[in-house]
């Protein structure tokens, strides 16, 4: 068995907290590197995404400075990839190049090697990406065996490379052991040895055995740190390599390329790793997929069957949550308008910060969810938001000229258009095809947007909250994929689901028996078919006019809603609600639902004021609850960025409110997190309709 291929990839996220990197360094990037130092015998392949190279070149150049001497030395090779690690087959081709060309620049700029390889962020194939890989003059990357599997190939002949092509691009393509990800760091470093021993009989064609995964398990991870470093996995790790030096032969994956020929030509289908297949399915195809493959483990016969599974992929993370299609969507628009304005006018200046700020936004994280947080964090989405207002702005694009202007395009790709309104200060997207609803709510000034919720979906996991017992602790660490615990107690009581995307000006007509409570949990009964329905869309004179014609209690009603620019940073969205005939029921309510999400959250920088004021037994804090009669005025608060969205009512409204909270499965266990706040005003209703208007007002503090 004469290879061994150690291959390490360090990320963290555009927008990930200053003390959660910082920790990740002090807890395996820094140690790590430090170890495998000590062992120059031991080659070591490795990437570390840009975002994340640039906070260790201003923060730790220590870091840099002792993989410097290691690539000088020969011990370590450095890998390029997408500079702000993207999915790179959902971004723009260019896009795409340009990010591998800006890593590649780079990598060669601090070691003086221009990078061969390319990291593929979460592994993330579609066969058209030899074409780009090497029109960005790279040659090879490192994926799971995994996918080879899917192509119909044995484990017993993935001992080495192979040959992949799209349209005559030709890059190498290596195949990572499941097992080796299994085993590394999380079993006894004897039975790791004695797996590498078995290898030299189990493969057929080939002879290395080739890890690539993250850096993170190397004391990140829950309990890897203790294991891997005070316990000593790592040094028994690195010593067993060094001892069976006689015919276990470290490389880098360049060096093992240089001497071994490809074992053969394969076409890989579109895949990621195992575990993606199933975090991108539907929760119900989810669990089911789940339960299939521990079904199928069990059997005497099946891995014969296991190889032929598959779930989805990583693309129907844009299907599963319309909140991410709308994030990749807005990012493409903001791609499209710096293309286009790339061909206008000579590159430079205020177009190159903003395709920065658009490189940033396409960091992969925020766009999908699985045991990580991504889409579930909202300051990751945050900051996705922010790049992509920046993009604009600095490119000056988004808004040009004085007052307001009115736009229908089909943003989001579901074959219906939007109706975006633009104003110096403000970006408002409606979907009048969903409830006419307003669906981001961008104050550009301060970057960000109000309307960065996410709606509280199924997760195929979560039954497993539902069932779980206690979970005894083993001597050894365990991956992520094997764990279950909980942040806090009585997460259970939080599985509630909705079912749509969460929106603002999104109308209900309620019964008389609807309360705080039923409503929160989504068991009211609405007495129209208003909400999320399809509205006809107009523009004139700088007003988007809304309307509807539908039933309720009954009867047929119109509803109309008018939304214009007021000045830079405010509008009004007027309703007229009219009664086809009359109504005698009195026990029902006209209401509209708004959902907002200030950057900080419901943490002690954002609060709520209100006219009347709200009792002070209940909270003014975004994440309070509770009911308030007669409101006619309300602001919410933000003093950490200095943001105020203050609305005010022409008639007087009963308000109820309440913070949304999801649950979630992240490394660390389950956890709630605060997804932004619902604040539903309702009016009553006279025989023959009524009226109301919402002025919003959007500015800095």
């Amino acid at each position: 068995m004469p290879y061994f291929i150690f291959c390490i990839h360090n990320h963290q996220p555009v927008g990930n907290f200053e003390s959660v990197i910082e920790d990740a360094y002090r807890d395996s990037y820094w140690p790590f590197l430090k170890a495998i130092a000590k062992h120059p015998s031991i080659k070591l392949t490795i990437h570390n995404s840009g975002f994340l190279f640039d906070w260790m070149m201003e923060n730790h150049p220590e870091y840099i400075e002792l993989l410097r001497s290691m690539v000088a030395s020969g011990q370590a090779e450095v890998m390029g990839g997408g500079y702000y690690e993207p999915v790179l087959c959902v971004i723009p081709e260019e896009d795409r190049l340009s990010q591998i060309r800006m890593m590649s620049d780079k990598v060669e700029e601090v070691f003086g090697k221009r990078p061969r390889g390319i990291w593929l962020a979460e592994r993330v194939w579609e066969p058209m990406l030899p074409t780009t890989i090497r029109n960005a003059g790279l040659e090879y990357l490192l994926v799971d065996d995994y996918h080879f599997i899917k192509a119909g190939l044995d484990r017993k002949d993935l001992g080495g490379y192979y040959i992949t092509e799209d349209q005559g691009n030709v890059v190498r393509i290596f195949p990572g052991s499941e097992a080796l990800r299994y085993l590394i760091p999380f079993r006894q470093v004897d039975a790791l040895e004695d797996h590498l021993k078995e290898l030299g009989t189990f493969l057929r064609k080939g002879d290395a055995a080739i890890y690539g995964d993250d850096g993170e398990k190397f004391g990140v991870w829950p309990g890897t740190h203790k294991w891997v470093f005070d316990e000593g996995w790592l040094d028994a790790f690195f010593g067993m390599v060094e001892k069976n030096a006689e015919w276990l032969k470290s490389v880098t994956i360049s060096e093992y390329l240089d001497r071994e020929d490809a074992l053969g030509k394969v076409y890989l289908p579109t895949t990621s790793y195992m575990e993606m297949g199933e975090w991108a399915l539907p929760a119900e195809a989810s669990r089911t997929y789940t339960e299939l493959i521990e079904d199928v483990k069990g059997m005497e016969d099946g891995g014969r069957i296991r190889r032929f599974l598959q779930g989805g992929t990583w693309r129907n993370f844009f299907a599963k949550y319309p909140e991410a299609n709308w994030l990749h969507k807005r990012m493409l628009l903001v791609s499209k308008e710096l293309s286009r304005l790339s061909t206008q006018a000579r590159p430079g200046g205020g177009l190159e910060r903003a395709r920065t700020f658009l490189y940033k936004a396409q960091c992969n994280d925020a766009y999908w969810h699985g045991v990580f947080g991504g889409l579930y964090l909202p300051h990751l989405r945050t900051k996705v938001y922010e790049n992509l207002i920046r993009a604009e702005e600095s490119a000056g694009t988004g808004f040009t000229g004085e007052g307001a202007t009115v736009e229908f395009m089909d943003l989001d790709a579901d074959g219906h258009d939007e109706a975006v309104i633009r104003t110096e200060d403000l970006g408002l997207f409606f979907s009048p095809h969903n409830g006419g609803g307003l669906y981001e709510l961008d104050y550009r000034p301060r970057a960000a947007n109000l309307s960065n919720t996410l709606s509280r979906w199924e997760e195929g996991y979560h039954y497993k909250l539902l069932s779980m017992g206690s979970v005894e602790a083993g001597a050894e660490a365990k991956s992520i994929h094997e764990m279950v615990k909980v942040k806090e107690e009585g997460l259970e009581k939080y599985l509630k689901y909705d079912t749509s995307r969460r929106g603002s000006f999104m109308e209900h007509f309620l019964d008389g028996g609807a309360t705080l409570d039923s409503f929160f949990e989504n068991e009211y009964r609405d007495l129209g078919d208003f909400f999320q329905g399809r509205y006809d869309a107009s523009a004139e004179d700088g007003t988007l006019k809304l309307s509807r014609e539908g039933s309720a209690l009954g009867v047929g009603y119109t509803v109309l809603k008018e939304v214009k620019a007021l000045d830079k940073s405010s509008f009004r969205v007027k309703y007229r609600v009219k009664s086809h005939e009359k109504v005698l029921r009195r026990d029902f309510r006209f209401a509209v639902e708004l959902n907002l999400m200030l950057p900080c959250c419901d943490g002690p920088a954002c609060k709520y004021q209100s006219s009347p004021p709200m009792p002070d037994e209940e909270g003014i804090g975004l994440g309070s609850r509770g009911e308030v009669k007669g409101i006619r005025e309300l602001g919410l608060i933000d003093t950490h960025l200095g943001i105020k969205a203050e609305i005010l009512l022409s008639a007087p409204a009963t308000l109820w409110r309440f913070p949304i909270h999801t649950v979630s499965l992240s490394e660390g266990g389950f956890e709630k997190i605060y997804q932004g706040s619902c604040l539903l005003f309702q009016f009553p209703v006279k025989e023959d309709g009524m009226e109301a208007a919402f002025t919003v007002r959007v500015e800095g503090i």
